[in-house]
């Protein structure tokens, strides 16, 4: 019967595509058995595909001989072996099923792959397999038995030896006993302690060194008793409180206005706290000055500031240009005749460094009654500023005063009182030695006791960076300025702050203080310099 004719395709090896099957002839079966494909192949010109046979295979079985698909089993097997298949001893297990597609026994490819694993490296160490039996083996985690060998299925065990006999015909192989593989069977896990990467960092204490309750905080947290007393290690110290706890955030407020930056303003003082020692000067350095003394200074210092009052300065501008003069003078040697062109050449450089408007330099020259000329101050000015190496980066105390005002509600009185107290460091040498930080905290303090405006709250610590005991040095100097017999009332310093713009500030500290301390103005007092502690361990 002739066939019909597909459709010739590119690649001989790509299975037909759907609705393209070629129909063959139908052969019968010679008497000796044979099947008649040659007759068939010789009838019709359609290449015949090569295709690997499979016991597996879905086509039918029919018009084939016994023989000829024992050879197709035979060849199937030997490349399932090959893959590391197993099968069922080739044997035909569609028997009496017409049409049905061979199926064999199949294992997993990890149970094959540990099977053939184990034979090699039984055979590298030239070691039989150990006798089957019940053992225990121990997993990472779990805790496995092993089920004795006997208690197996027929079936798996026939399958597990085909298995190996398979895997053993590597050249390289010796023929090995069949092995009856053990069935693993899964137990309750076993939970293992965990290791750590290090050691504690502390031994394991002994329970007589836990038995004193006093020991430890009402949380059971360890507290400090004393460094090195149990053992090396000590005990662990308790966290501190901060000085500054209970304070609460006043920055918030501010949030949306433009003029009070508070998103930086924390930056921005963080920052001068961190310059303050570079700026500096020696409060020690009269010493080195061979024909200056402290006294000078204060009588220079007091006609800055009558300079400053009459040119209608800002604030800023005196304290800058007094720690220009003081770390001018703490790097050079200078002579009398010289002193007050330092001094006027200093406030000069300061107030072009922080006014808006400068005054020129005739009107300097005219302060010092033709003292000096313009190109000498104008030496004098580059001569300074060499010396300091440019460096004008001087964090004002007025700036930390109004910051420590925030946490006072910005209470006139107290701050216009405090401003009198810090500018007595531009007169008084003893106050060299004190930051500008500390120095604006403790005249804010002083302030509030002066005028009993309340007690040094969280929120003063927090926005001034001093507790009240680390101000109390710092004020005690300035008492003592105050206090002392030899105080001159008559000086520019005194009389400035003496005027109703500043609230009679100066009046009101003098007539305070005397009032306490009378015999420390009159020059009775023994100790001088502890009036300020003695005062608060009266008041608690």
């Amino acid at each position: 019967m002739q066939t019909r004719r597909a459709a010739r395709r590119v690649d001989e090896n790509a299975p037909p595509a759907a609705g393209t099957i070629a129909t063959r002839s139908r052969s019968t079966i010679t008497n000796g058995g044979a099947l008649a494909a040659k007759a068939t192949a010789t009838s019709t010109s359609i290449p015949v595909m090569k295709r690997t046979a499979s016991s597996a295979s879905a086509t039918s079985l029919k018009g084939t001989t016994k023989d000829a698909v024992a050879g197709k089993v035979d060849l199937a097997a030997k490349r399932r072996a090959a893959l590391g298949e197993v099968t069922n001893g080739g044997k035909d297990v569609t028997a009496g099923k017409k049409g049905a597609a061979v199926k064999e026994e199949r294992r997993p490819l990890a149970t094959t792959q540990t099977a053939q694993t184990a034979v090699r490296r039984t055979t590298r160490t030239g070691s039989a397999p150990t006798a089957a039996g019940a053992k225990e083996e121990k997993v990472t985690g779990k805790r496995k038995a092993v089920v004795p060998s006997s208690k197996i299925p027929s079936r798996s065990r026939s399958a597990t030896a085909a298995s190996t006999s398979t895997t053993a015909t590597a050249p390289e192989a010796k023929p090995l006993k069949e092995r009856k593989p053990n069935v693993v069977v899964d137990e309750e896990p076993q939970r293992k302690r965990r290791k750590t990467s290090s050691p504690p960092p502390f031994p394991e204490e002994d329970e007589h060194d836990l038995v004193d309750e006093a020991q430890y905080d009402p949380d059971g947290r360890e507290v400090l008793l004393s460094s090195g007393s149990k053992g090396a290690h000590g005990f662990r110290s308790p966290k501190m409180k901060a000085k500054d706890e209970g304070w609460f955030d006043l920055d918030a407020e501010d949030e949306g206005n433009p003029s009070m930056v508070s998103e930086y303003v924390v930056d921005a003082f963080n920052y001068m706290l961190s310059i303050e020692d570079q700026t500096m000067p020696k409060h020690d350095y009269m010493d080195a000055q061979a024909e200056l003394q402290w006294k000078m200074r204060a009588i220079l210092m007091d006609w800055l500031i009558e300079v400053h009052a009459k040119f209608r300065l800002l604030p800023e501008t005196l304290f800058i240009a007094t720690n220009l003069v003081d770390r001018f003078l703490s790097k050079r040697v200078i002579s009398l005749v010289k002193f007050q062109l330092v001094g006027l050449t200093a406030l000069f450089i300061a107030a072009k460094y922080e006014e808006v408007i400068c005054p020129s330099i005739d009107h300097f020259l005219h302060m010092t009654d033709g003292g000096y000329g313009t190109e000498e101050i104008l030496k004098a000015e580059r001569y300074m500023l060499s010396t300091l190496e440019f460096d004008l980066s001087y964090p004002n105390p007025l700036h930390f005063l109004r910051r420590i005002s925030k946490a006072d509600g910005y209470e006139i009185r107290t701050r216009t009182v405090a401003k009198y107290l810090v500018e007595i460091s531009c007169v008084d040498h003893r106050l060299l030695k004190y930051k500008p930080s500390m120095l604006s905290a403790a005249a804010m303090w002083l302030a509030k006791l002066c005028l009993d405006t309340g007690e040094w709250t969280p929120n003063h610590v927090h926005y001034s960076a001093y507790s009240q005991d680390e101000l109390l040095e710092c004020a005690q100097v300035m008492l003592d300025h105050i206090l002392d017999p030899e105080f001159n009332d008559t000086s520019s310093f005194y009389k400035k702050y003496a005027s109703k713009k500043h609230m009679k500030a100066s009046v009101y500290v003098q007539s305070w203080a005397r009032a306490l301390w009378p015999e420390t103005a009159s020059g009775a007092n023994e100790q001088p310099g502890m009036e300020l502690a003695l005062y608060l361990a009266s008041e608690d």
